[in-house]
C-alpha cells in the first residue's frame, strides 16, 4: 500500500477512512437516536460505519493540508470543499437510486434541496474540529498498530466492507423500485381527485410522507392505515356535502381508495429487510419524483396566497 494520493500514502487513507467511518456512525446513531427516543442504525451499509463521514473527512484533510496552518483560509476552504462533496454525493445518490436520502428543501438559502447556506457554515467549523482535534488522535491512534497487521486488517475489512456494501446497494436499488411503484400507485389514485377539493387535502397528507411509513412493524402499520382510512372517509363526507360533483363521486372514490390501500400493503409486504432499515436510519427520505412532487405543492401554495 506505498501508492500516494497528494502526498498520503494509501495504508493511512485507507485507515483513517476506517476511523472516521466509525467515529460518524456512532456519532449519527446516537444523536439520532436520542431525538427519535429508540435505537436507530444509522448508515447506508448494516455495518458500524457511515462511508460519508469517512469519504468527507479524509477528502478533506488530504486536499486542505497545504493551507492547515491558516485558520480562516482553513475554514473556508472547508465550507467550499465539503459542501461540493455534499452537492456531488447528493447528486449521485439521486441519479443511481432516485431517491434523496436528505432534504434541504425547506431550509433558507438551500440548492435544489441538496446544499444549504446553515450547512455548508456548519462545515467549515467541523473543518477546524477535524485538523485541530480529531486527526491528531486519530493519526496517532493509526499508529500504534503495527503497519503488517495494519495492513491485514485493513484488507479484511475492504472484503468485510465490500461485501457488505453490495448487499446495501442491491436493496436500495428495490426500495427505489418500490417507492417508484407506489408513486404510480398514488398518481392512479389521485387521478379520482383531480379538479375536487380533496385533491390539495391528499397532497398535503402524501407531503408529510404518512404513505412511505413502509419500515412501522406490520401491527403498528395496519393500526395506522385503520386510522388514516377513517380519517379519509370523514373528510370525503365533510367536503362532499357541499359539493354535488364529488356526493356523486363520492363512493367511487373511497372505494378506489382502498384499493390505493390494498396496493399501497402489497409493495409494503415486498419490502427488505435491509431496505426497511434504511427507512428507519433515513425516515425522511423520498423518491426524487415524490419530491419535485412536494417543491411543486409549495410552489402552487405561495401562488395561490399571493393571488387571495
Amino acid at each position: 500500500m506505498s501508492f500516494e494520493i497528494l502526498g498520503v500514502d494509501l495504508y493511512h487513507i485507507l485507515s483513517w477512512f476506517i476511523v472516521y467511518s466509525f467515529m460518524g456512525w456512532i456519532w449519527e446513531s446516537c444523536y439520532v437516536s436520542a431525538k427519535s427516543k429508540k435505537w436507530v442504525n444509522r448508515g447506508f451499509v448494516s455495518g458500524p460505519f457511515v462511508t460519508i463521514y469517512g469519504v468527507g473527512a479524509v477528502t478533506v484533510y488530504v486536499i486542505l493540508r497545504p493551507v492547515a496552518g491558516n485558520i480562516l483560509e482553513l475554514y473556508f476552504a472547508g465550507v467550499a470543499v465539503a459542501t461540493i462533496l455534499e452537492y456531488v454525493t447528493g447528486v449521485l445518490m439521486e441519479a443511481i437510486f432516485h431517491t434523496n436520502w436528505w432534504d434541504y428543501s425547506d431550509k433558507k438559502f438551500n440548492f435544489q434541496g441538496k446544499i444549504c447556506l446553515g450547512s455548508s457554515v456548519a462545515w467549515g467549523f467541523f473543518t477546524l474540529i477535524l485538523f485541530y482535534v480529531f486527526q491528531p488522535v486519530v493519526g496517532d491512534l493509526v499508529e500504534m498498530v503495527p503497519r503488517k497487521t495494519g495492513i491485514v486488517l485493513v484488507y479484511v475489512w475492504l472484503a468485510g466492507y465490500t461485501v457488505d456494501f453490495a448487499f446495501s446497494a442491491a436493496a436500495a436499488f428495490d426500495l427505489r423500485s418500490k417507492m417508484k411503484k407506489l408513486d404510480v400507485v398514488w398518481d392512479e389514485f389521485q387521478e379520482n381527485l383531480r379538479d375536487t377539493k380533496l385533491y390539495e387535502v391528499a397532497e398535503e397528507a402524501r407531503a408529510k410522507a404518512e404513505v412511505y411509513r413502509m419500515a412501522l412493524p406490520v401491527g403498528k402499520w395496519n393500526d395506522m392505515i385503520e386510522e388514516r382510512k377513517k380519517m379519509f372517509r370523514e373528510t370525503v363526507e365533510r367536503y362532499s356535502a357541499n359539493d354535488s360533483r364529488l356526493l356523486e363521486t363520492k363512493d367511487n372514490i373511497l372505494s378506489k381508495y382502498e384499493e390505493f390501500v390494498q396496493k399501497y400493503g402489497d409493495v409494503k409486504k415486498s419490502i427488505r429487510h435491509i431496505s426497511r432499515r434504511h427507512l428507519r436510519a433515513y425516515p425522511n427520505m423520498v423518491s426524487s419524483f415524490e419530491r419535485r412532487r412536494r417543491l411543486t405543492l409549495k410552489k402552487n401554495r405561495k401562488q395561490n396566497k399571493k393571488s387571495a
